[in-house]
């Protein structure tokens, strides 16, 4: 720690001031440059694993309640979109309140409906790791994911657009989050596929029932 006293007599006030002023400066430049790297490249997961450690943060969105579905999204309409798994364009996907995540129109309007059920039961919106998934980066991850933790590409739920990788809990069994979801997600649309429980083991991976409602 750098107090007065530890100046020297032969530095003038000025420079003194100016050299403690740097070093002010500089300490606020690094704090605020920590936090700042993601070693496992997942921004969002960790911004929003931010702002669930913080909830105070956001005040405004916890007094108007979670998101409600964009008024361009169609749910009707998707079940007959005709396009390759992978091949959705942007234009007809459905922007999720989770920032950069996204679903076919009608597993978007149930998980806007889950996700304001969980805002009601924890106070704070889902966490979203994963959603739609072009045919690329289904590719990308299977190259580089252990063997059967990812589709072949153009086999995977997450390029029709209708699942979604959780966190915030959700990703544990035995949760709380996990728990909730296994009791209430169905009323709103969406499952917990039994492959998911062993084969492979992913409790964080649910998908929007298609055709439930026929």
């Amino acid at each position: 720690m750098i107090g007065r006293h530890a100046i020297s007599t032969k530095v003038t006030a000025p420079l003194a001031g100016m050299a403690l002023a740097g070093i002010f400066a500089g300490s606020l430049a690094l704090a605020s440059s920590g936090g700042d790297e993601d070693p496992g490249g997942d921004r969002r997961a960790a911004a929003l694993s931010a702002h669930r450690a913080a909830p105070s943060a956001a005040p405004e969105e916890r007094e108007s309640g979670p998101p409600k579905l964009p008024a361009d999204c169609k749910p009707k309409e998707a079940a007959d979109l005709d396009h390759g798994n992978g091949r959705i364009p942007d234009e007809e996907l459905c922007p999720l309140p989770q920032e950069d995540e996204s679903l076919r129109a009608d597993a978007a309007a149930a998980f806007y409906e889950l996700n304001a059920a969980y805002h009601e039961r924890f106070g704070e919106e889902m966490c979203v790791r994963s959603s739609y998934r072009s045919y690329e980066r289904q590719a990308e991850l299977y190259a580089s994911m252990p063997a059967g933790m990812a589709a072949a590409p153009g086999n995977s739920k997450h390029g029709l657009g209708i699942a979604a990788d959780l966190c915030g809990g959700v990703e544990e069994e035995g949760t709380p989050q996990f728990e909730w979801l296994e009791d209430n997600a169905e009323e709103y649309g969406w499952i917990h596929p039994a492959w998911a429980y062993s084969n492979p083991y992913e409790p964080w991976h649910w998908e929007f029932d298609v055709g439930q409602n026929d």
